[in-house]
């Protein structure tokens, strides 16, 4: 008998209701997005720009941290003749979700990241919902409906996973907050409330896409002001901003790169920065009007605008209920009460910004920061899937129809129904597919002898294992360092404005493909001025005539000292012979060196990279010149000439040179990252300012009650 009764104080318990509550939450979650495909040997889930450049950032990161010598890449030598690495927090993220794939096998690691920003995406809101009063089935209603949402599943097949792995933060943040703005209790000494606020707030700092992590905090601070607006709520800001601060060793890095990256050059608007069409609204009740831009052929063709773009940046579907329970909640005048009033009206300007006629507004700036205003959709969509919870707690508080077990009934089909409803537009973008079908065997080997030290011009969709294990000149990047993006436009002939994140190296001319060291071009188009060496399959290979070597020495006779604009106006010019001279800043033409009347270009170099972010060079220099190397200037390299530092100098604005008197010459170029002492400095100054906010002093009720003891003893 008192084993039946302590099993029903269990099945009964408050406890256990919330954890049956929230398993069936993860249940309902995994059943859409297939955690069990990380297991599987053979099988991933479909993202097409996960296979095209996330699992080639993994598969860097990897290589480095578990070789033979670990270290952390500071370089990223495989595109664009090389960029910051993981002071770009977009190629590889601080965020712990990212660093936990570091163990998978970057081929089918796009299914582990889903399933676990989708995961705690729902249970971060199932928690936020239950502590502002919501019950468990409607706050695991909204936990699954805001990770279940149009916005998360279309961005699987896109394979957008650095936005992803920002998604949980809005919850996040909204949950930690509300529990740190009540009272601490007067026996800790310790807010470990604010602890976790502030740690929080520094993983979301460093989630690889900034766009969502940035709304996220700003929803939140204005949340601080609408629900708190005494000494905690103080308290919880300051917590929000320290672990920002905690981020700095990679946030400082980072805004220093974006001061050196094209967003600050005069380009046109990207292609990318999307306002939400007006007559895209429809899409919340009929998401397949104007069709779908299916990769696999299945689907209607997706019509009326410009590109395919416009469909994936506008999905914001969460069924057909939610926007009823707005509708519902207004009529029962839930706008007046808390916290609902906000959430209506941060969810609806969401929607307003995102709409076209925010954008005379967003033109006022001069550079791109956010791209895509489209995506404060995900404000709206979380707002909506609050509203679905908050409807049912609604219906079922004060029922319109007084019989219980048959309200019940009804709003218990209607979550079904809802379940069923989105599910089912879900799973057009969940597709499981063969890792083989993906990553086929390509021509390795051959390539491998062919490129040397030089550089390939391999297209992003050659679906080839080697693609991105050999320095490309191509790139998928949406923060290119600005100098050699400048160039290869130039180099090109490219519209000096054009405002592109990727381009595949056989859009480049011949002239550029030789300058920037390139052997080989693999496309599947066709091109009339390389001559091609071989077909495999629908691909063809082409040779690059006259590339110039990884390294080379330049005499000081043939350097020419130019002003930034003159040097670009010679880059575009086809007819200036970018092997045999070299362009320098004025400032690089002192002192003069003894005049050599004849040009000796007989220095061979020998180039070696131990790793990715040294460059060890020798040469014999028969008289004085630069040392070129055909990689990406940045502040981050660091020259010494046989020990001694030497200064490293921009090459035709773009490329690296180092100046050498006569004789044999050991040079090696190392790069570190810009800014990172001072990150370290301000992460450092952040934790300990966060440990003083959280080591809270005696309060007087405490200090009272102690003294009241001592006075009785």
């Amino acid at each position: 008998m008192g084993v039946r009764v302590n099993a029903r104080s269990i099945f009964g318990s408050q406890r256990f209701r919330g954890f049956l509550a929230i398993t069936v939450m993860l249940l309902a979650v995994a059943v859409l997005y297939r955690p069990w495909l990380v297991w599987d040997r053979n099988r991933t889930l479909f993202g097409s720009d996960y296979q095209e450049v996330h699992t080639h950032r993994i598969r860097y990161a990897r290589e480095a941290l578990f070789g033979a010598h670990p270290y952390l890449p500071a370089w990223y030598s495989r595109e664009l003749l090389g960029a910051p690495f993981w002071s770009n927090i977009q190629d590889f993220p601080f965020i712990p979700t990212r660093l936990v794939l570091l163990l998978v096998d970057p081929l089918r690691a796009h299914a582990l990241g889903v399933n676990l920003a989708a995961g705690l995406a729902a249970l971060f809101t199932y928690l936020y919902c239950r502590r502002i009063g919501f019950t468990r089935p409607a706050a695991a209603a909204s936990g699954w409906t805001f990770a279940a949402s149009g916005f998360f599943a279309a961005r699987v097949m896109v394979g957008h996973l650095s936005l992803l792995e920002g998604y949980p933060a809005l919850p996040l943040l909204l949950w930690l907050t509300e529990n740190a703005i009540g009272q601490p209790s007067p026996k800790r000494r310790f807010d470990s409330r604010l602890l976790a606020l502030s740690l929080a707030s520094m993983c979301i700092a460093m989630a690889g896409h900034p766009q969502l992590p940035a709304y996220a905090f700003l929803t939140a601070v204005l949340y601080l002001v609408y629900r708190a607006r005494n000494i905690q709520g103080l308290k919880a800001l300051c917590a929000i901003i320290l672990g920002i601060g905690a981020a700095g060793f990679v946030l400082w890095p980072m805004l220093l790169l974006v001061g050196r990256s094209a967003r600050l050059l005069p380009l046109d608007a990207p292609l990318n920065d999307i306002s939400f069409p007006y007559s895209r609204l429809a899409a919340y009740l009929f998401p397949w009007k104007d069709g779908f831009p299916d990769p696999f052929g299945s689907g209607l063709p997706f019509t009326g605008y410009p590109s395919p773009a416009y469909f994936w940046e506008t999905v914001g579907y969460v069924g057909r209920l939610p926007p009823l329970a707005i509708i519902l909640l207004l009529l029962r005048g839930k706008w007046r009460d808390r916290p609902w009033s906000f959430f209506f009206v941060v969810g609806g300007m969401a929607l307003l910004l995102a709409l076209p006629l925010a954008q005379p507004i967003r033109s006022l700036v001069p550079w791109t920061i956010l791209r895509c205003p489209s995506r404060q959709i995900y404000l709206t969509t979380f707002a909506l899937a609050l509203a679905l919870g908050g409807a049912f707690d609604s219906w079922m508080d004060k029922p319109l129809l007084r019989r219980h077990w048959l309200t019940l009934g009804v709003a218990v089909s209607l979550l079904a129904a809802h379940a069923v409803d989105l599910a089912s537009h879900d799973l057009h973008f969940i597709r499981p597919v063969r890792v083989a079908a993906l990553y086929p065997d390509g021509f390795d080997d051959t390539l491998l002898t062919e490129v040397g030290n030089g550089r390939i011009a391999m297209d992003y969709g050659v679906p080839w294992r080697l693609n991105r294990e050999i320095d490309d000149v191509g790139f998928f990047e949406s923060l290119p360092l600005a100098r050699p993006y400048r160039a290869l436009l130039d180099l090109t002939g490219a519209p000096p404005t054009l405002n592109i994140e990727n381009l595949n190296g056989s859009q480049l001319s011949a002239r550029a493909l030789a300058a920037t060291a390139t052997k080989l071009v693999v496309t599947t188009n066709q091109r009339d001025d390389l001559p091609r060496i071989k077909d495999v399959d629908i691909e063809h290979i082409y040779a690059v005539p006259d590339p110039l070597p990884r390294a080379s020495f330049v005499p000081f006779s043939q350097a020419s000292f130019l002003t930034e604009s003159k040097i670009h106006e010679r880059l575009r010019d086809p007819h200036v012979d970018l092997a045999t001279s070299i362009m320098l800043p004025p400032s690089a033409n002192k002192p003069a060196p003894p005049h050599y009347a004849v040009a000796n270009l007989d220095s061979p170099v020998s180039y070696e990279r131990p790793s990715s972010d040294l460059i060890v060079l020798k040469v014999t220099a028969s008289q004085p010149g630069f040392l070129r190397v055909i990689e990406s200037f940045d502040p981050g390299w660091h020259a010494t000439v046989d020990g001694a530092p030497a200064n490293v100098l921009p090459a035709n604005d773009f490329v690296i040179a180092v100046r050498l008197d006569p004789g044999p010459h050991e040079v090696r170029l190392r790069y570190t990252t810009p800014g990172v002492a001072t990150g370290v400095a301000i992460s450092a100054a952040s934790v300990l300012l966060m440990l003083v906010l959280v080591v809270s002093r005696p309060s007087r009720v405490r200090e009272a009650s102690r003294a009241q003891q001592n006075k009785t003893l």
